[in-house]
């Protein structure tokens, strides 16, 4: 059976056996006050307060973090190197073992997004709380609205700018308004010996509230269709919103059945319903409005659906969805960008914007707690078994950070030969 609590002691006795000459010499004591020039504390007193060495505590986190890295994302590792091709040259003939790696992409695309969301959501929050931009009431519903006319495009052109996204608007919009399905239409109906009368914008209105155009996809009128479509979305999303929650609340509801009702009746699976009933409805009734306006099916409808589609957030309020979303796009845009040769491609900028927003997340746990999220929270305080949780943040006060809130009565079991006199004095009254 784990026991954490015996494998830190194990650990904390190996790590003083290996750093026993380094911890006792005065060289040590210099190098950990050279690292801590720009505030007048070590960072034993302000960092790493449960050991004041500097290279134990370096290697001490260094293993925490390498073992909960193995429980988070050894299953991801482990379905990578399942698809890989491993060549039988004994048999007669080559063998190659290779499962689909599918899950495997998909649960590093999961993990990726995740951090993804949590960066954006803190610089947004950051950004605000310093005064460098003004908090917009529903702002989400624009931004999501601006990416998905991007997205929306991209979605009805031959060649997306990104896969994933394209695969996932498949799964709510199908594949009949997609890039590949509307040039197949376009070259049916060029083959096609003649085409309908043009015909007036009002003509158009009522053919349109009573028939269907010749190169829709659907077989039923436009109007009914998009009453359809928006019907099976409200299904779809009050559906995917209640399975989360009931998968999320499976302990209370099996312990007292009786709380099975308020999560059958709750408010967020209505608004998740009028989030998808929105989105799919408006994007394909839009694309059915432009055809009958243009007598054709043309990737540019798909810029107009996507800004009405977005306007869906203003039911179901998502600013983390919304920020990635607008961030996808930006990224996909520079992919797009450096294949053509329009922007320059940096190497291993994928690698040192990684490192750069990591640091800036534990940046933020450690400084403005309250800009972060608390799942993020908490998921980097099971990274370095709540290390993180000894920070003194108390001492950066002075400096106008209220980071110490969040920890009010703790104050970290220092060695008292080790600190400073300004640091004593700073102990509150706990």
């Amino acid at each position: 059976m784990f026991n954490q609590e015996n494998i830190e002691n194990k650990l904390r006795i190996s790590l003083k056996r290996c750093f026993y000459r380094v911890v006792r010499t005065s060289q040590q004591q210099d190098r950990m006050g050279s690292f801590s020039k720009m505030l007048p504390y070590s960072c034993y007193e302000l960092g790493h307060t449960w050991n004041h060495s500097c290279s134990t505590v370096s290697f001490e986190i260094g293993i925490i973090g390498f073992i909960e890295s193995l429980k988070i994302y050894g299953v991801v590792y482990l379905a990578h190197f399942a698809s890989l091709q491993f060549p039988v040259s004994l048999l007669p003939a080559r063998v190659h073992w290779q499962p689909h790696g599918n899950l495997c992409g998909a649960a590093r695309a999961a993990s990726d997004a995740l951090h993804l969301r949590y960066q954006c959501e803190c610089l947004w929050n950051s950004a605000v709380g310093h005064g460098y931009a003004r908090p917009i009431p529903r702002g989400e519903v624009l931004v999501f609205a601006a990416a998905m006319a991007v997205l929306g495009y991209s979605f009805r052109a031959q060649a997306p700018i990104s896969q994933l996204i394209n695969s996932i608007l498949q799964l709510f919009l199908g594949q009949e308004e997609s890039g590949l399905m509307i040039t197949q239409r376009q070259e049916k109906v060029h083959h096609t010996i003649s085409s309908p009368e043009p015909l007036v914008w009002h003509q158009k209105l009522l053919a349109a509230l009573t028939g269907r155009h010749h190169t829709c996809p659907h077989r039923a009128g436009c109007l009914l269709h998009f009453l359809w479509t928006g019907v099976q979305g409200f299904g779809q999303g009050f559906l995917l919103q209640l399975s989360f929650r009931l998968v999320t609340s499976l302990g209370r509801v099996l312990r007292a059945p009786k709380k099975l009702v308020p999560l059958l009746t709750s408010k967020n699976n209505i608004e998740a319903g009028l989030f998808v009933a929105w989105f799919t409805s408006f994007f394909k009734g839009t694309c059915c409005a432009g055809r009958w306006w243009h007598g054709q099916d043309q990737a540019g409808h798909g810029a107009v659906a996507g800004a009405l589609a977005g306007l869906s957030m203003y039911f179901y309020s998502a600013p983390s969805l919304a920020l990635y979303t607008m961030w996808k796009v930006v990224e996909s845009l520079y992919a797009k960008g450096c294949k053509y040769g329009y922007l320059p491609r940096i190497p291993g900028s994928v690698e040192l914007l990684y490192a750069i927003s990591t640091g800036y997340l534990f940046h933020v746990s450690t400084t403005e707690l309250h800009h972060m999220k608390p799942s993020y929270w908490r998921f980097l305080a099971r990274l370095t078994w709540n290390r993180l949780y000894e920070y003194n943040r108390h001492l950066l006060a002075p400096f106008g950070m209220d980071s110490g809130r969040f920890t009010p009565n703790f104050w970290p079991d220092y060695d008292p030969n080790r600190i400073s006199e300004a640091v004593k004095r700073l102990r509150p009254a706990l």
